[in-house]
C-alpha cells in the first residue's frame, strides 16, 4: 500500500507549518571548528543556532554592521527637487506677471485708490450704454 493524498496533503502541510514558523536560520554545530557559514556570527550552545556578533545586524543571511549613512542621496535628491520646483513656480510666476502687465495694473489701482477718481469703468461694469431714445 502506498500513501493515500491525505497522508501526502498532511506531510505538505507540516513542512508548510514548520517552514513558516522557523527562523531559516540553520542549526549550529558547537564542536566544529567554524560552527557557522557566515562571517561575524557565533554558535549559541543553548538554542543551537548563529547569530550574529555583538555590534552587527542580520541583513538577509549576512550580518553586517549597521551602516551610520542614513538617507544620504536621499537627502541629496529630495534637495534637488525642491530647488528645481520652487524655481519651476518662480519662473512661472514671473512670465504671468510680464504676460498680463500685473505690475502696471497694482500701480494704477494703487494710484486711483490714493486720488479718489471715479471711472467710467469702476461705475459701469456689467451695465451696458442706455439706450438711445428717438
Amino acid at each position: 500500500m502506498g500513501p493515500n493524498t491525505i497522508d501526502i496533503i498532511a506531510a505538505f502541510t507540516l513542512n508548510f507549518l514548520q517552514y513558516v514558523t522557523s527562523d531559516h536560520i540553520l542549526p549550529c554545530n558547537v564542536t566544529a571548528i567554524e560552527p557557522c557559514k557566515g562571517k561575524n556570527e557565533v554558535c549559541v550552545q543553548k538554542t543551537l543556532q548563529c547569530v550574529c556578533e555583538k555590534g552587527f545586524i542580520r541583513v538577509g543571511d549576512d550580518c553586517e554592521e549597521p551602516s551610520d549613512d542614513t538617507g544620504g542621496p536621499h537627502g541629496a535628491t529630495a534637495a534637488i527637487v525642491s530647488i528645481f520646483t520652487i524655481a519651476l513656480i518662480v519662473c512661472g510666476l514671473v512670465l504671468v506677471v510680464r504676460k498680463y502687465n500685473l505690475i502696471e495694473y497694482m500701480r494704477q489701482k494703487i494710484n486711483q485708490r490714493r486720488t479718489n477718481d471715479v471711472m467710467y469703468e469702476d461705475v459701469m461694469i456689467g451695465n451696458d450704454d442706455p439706450p438711445l431714445s428717438p
